[in-house]
Formats: C-alpha cells, structure tokens, sequence
C-alpha cells in the first residue's frame, strides 16, 4: 500500500470516513498538509492487517492497531510500548520529525476507555500537529 505523500490529492473524508460533498453533490478533494494529515487520521483508526488488499506487515502494514492495548493494565510499560508503535507507524513517513512524537495515553476512564494524545511536527517545521483519540475493548475513536 503507498502511503499519502506531500503532493497528492485524495477524496475529502468526514469524521466517519465517508467522503464529503459540496451543495451541488460533487466530492470535495483534499491535498498538500491537510491531505497527508488525513491519511494519518485514517491509518491511527485501523488495525494492522484489517484491509483487504494489506500486504506489508510490521512497521510497514497499514494501521496503528492500538485495539492491541486496549485491555493493557501495566502503567508505565504500556505508556513505552504505545509511544513505540504510534513513533513506527509516524515515521514510516519520513516528511514527519522523529524527535518531534510525543505520546501521552490517560488511564482508563469510569467507562474503561483511554484516551491518548499524540502530537508530531514536520521536520523543519515547528507547527505542532495533535490527535486525540478514545480507545476502548472495541474501537478506536478520532475525538
């Protein structure tokens, strides 16, 4: 699978995936920073292996798989290990400075989801791109 790079163009998504049209019904495009920024969105909801026609595994299948840690108790450990896998999906892209990723992931809440935080700049760039995502034993939500 070829990731989006800084140059391409791509279908405007919404928050549930689904692309997004104008008043006349023609789908939206997105392109530049907003384009790849998206194809990460995208990539941090799936796991690794879930699409159909995924042939890498590893760093370079497609997919953060954070439903992995879903149920993951060890504190400190678990702080180590997500920081580990968001860091090698992020910089499978190497327009994105490794320096930069940071990671923070919330105890369970009342419910039992997590939230985590991840932040990443480009490289040479000081512009702080941030995701927060809830992650509970069955999905992984884009807050």
């Amino acid at each position: 699978m070829r990731l989006t790079g800084l140059d391409d163009t791509d279908i405007r998504l919404d928050r549930n995936g689904q692309p997004v049209v104008d008043s006349e019904g023609n789908i939206q495009t997105v392109s530049g920073d907003d384009c790849w920024f998206q194809d990460i969105l995208a990539e941090s909801l799936e796991q690794e292996g879930e699409l159909l026609h995924e042939d890498e595994e590893g760093r370079w299948s497609y997919g953060f798989g954070l439903l992995d840690f879903a149920n993951d108790t060890d504190g400190e450990q678990l702080q180590e290990d997500v920081y580990a896998r968001v860091r090698e999906k992020l910089t499978k892209r190497d327009f994105i400075e490794p320096s930069s990723i940071k990671t923070v992931l919330d105890p369970p809440n009342t419910k039992g989801e997590r939230e985590l935080h991840i932040s990443f700049s480009k490289v040479d760039e000081t512009d702080e791109r941030n995701i927060d995502i809830r992650v509970n034993d069955t999905e992984v939500v884009i807050e």
